[in-house]
């Protein structure tokens, strides 16, 4: 019995060995494909002088893509953290590292922004003044539709 059990040892770690020198040992397996940030077909519904945040980290220089319209203007601004709750308490926009300008309604956006390692804000930004509550919605909301996801992509 003990000599069954000797030989199946043995061959049990002959036949990892050989695996091992095979395939020229293990690896870890990493995923390595785009982080969608937004699927397709995600919208924002943003009533004037609002704003909505797509937060995300880059663990090296990446690329943010996505095609978006919207149906009466914003702008889109990347913002650090500290920024973007800067914002968030203030309403606003005090700094910011990027900033596409004012997008006219019923314009397709393709973004192709390049952003450095680190934590991230996309912040799409309504500037509108708010607008007056009328027949169930608020007039200068703006509704951002995205035809595209929005991914992360390493470089």
């Amino acid at each position: 019995m003990k000599i069954v059990v000797v030989v199946a040892v043995i061959l049990i770690a002959g036949s990892i060995v050989g695996a091992y020198s095979v395939t020229g040992g293990f690896r870890t397996s990493r995923a390595t494909g785009p982080a969608v940030l937004l699927p397709e077909l995600a919208y924002y519904t943003l009533p004037g002088g609002q704003f909505n945040a797509v937060d995300f980290t880059a663990q090296g220089p990446s690329v943010v893509n996505g095609t978006f319209e919207n149906t009466e203007g914003i702008t889109l601004y990347q913002m650090t953290p500290a920024q973007a709750l800067s914002l968030s308490k203030t309403g606003v926009v005090g700094t910011y590292e990027w900033t596409s300008g004012r997008i006219a309604n019923l314009t397709v956006t393709n973004l192709n922004l390049q952003v450095p390692a680190g934590a991230w804000s996309l912040i799409f930004l309504n500037a509108d003044n708010p607008g007056v509550y009328v027949g169930g919605a608020f007039t200068n909301t703006t509704i951002v539709t995205f035809f595209t996801p929005f991914i992360l992509v390493s470089q």
